[in-house]
């Protein structure tokens, strides 16, 4: 069934491997890398289904309303991150990225995992904000009392 140049069949299967990577990723912080790019590959393998099973608009539609969302959520995270470390040194990421296009199926789950961090649902790792704070805090007190000074502490 296919609405507005959307086909919702290829839209759910679509949905159904953002889902899935984003869970792997969300919660399994050693698969990170691994899953992000399973989802890439399982996403362009659905795309080239998709161009071959449907009409190439619909197809390209399709695929451009999941690249959009993705890059509307991608957005909201930098623009909140943005606010919430104001100050703190943390570099700025630009807020419209044209290579969403290409890399959403990687970047979707990546963005919700760092909501996720910040929102305390799941705990800090090496990608989030919070933790790349808690790390210069951590390693500023140690410095300031004289740990790690080459005595090999």
């Amino acid at each position: 069934m296919t609405l507005l140049h959307v086909n919702l069949m290829w839209a759910i299967v679509l949905f159904g491997i953002l889902l899935w990577t984003t869970a792997c990723v969300v919660l399994n912080a050693a698969l990170r890398r691994g899953m992000g790019l399973m989802g890439m590959v399982l996403s362009y393998g659905v795309l080239v289904w998709m161009l071959i099973d449907l009409p190439v608009v619909d197809a390209l539609v399709t695929w451009a309303l999941f690249a959009a969302v993705g890059g509307v959520l991608t957005s909201v995270y930098e623009l909140w991150a943005r606010r919430r470390y104001a100050g703190t040194g943390r570099r700025a990421r630009p807020i419209v990225r044209l290579e969403g296009l290409v890399l959403w199926p990687a970047m979707v789950p990546d963005a919700v995992g760092l909501m996720l961090n910040e929102a305390g649902i799941i705990p800090a790792d090496e990608r989030s904000e919070s933790h790349e704070e808690d790390t210069r805090r951590i390693t500023a007190e140690h410095a300031a009392a004289g740990y790690g000074a080459g005595d090999g502490t």
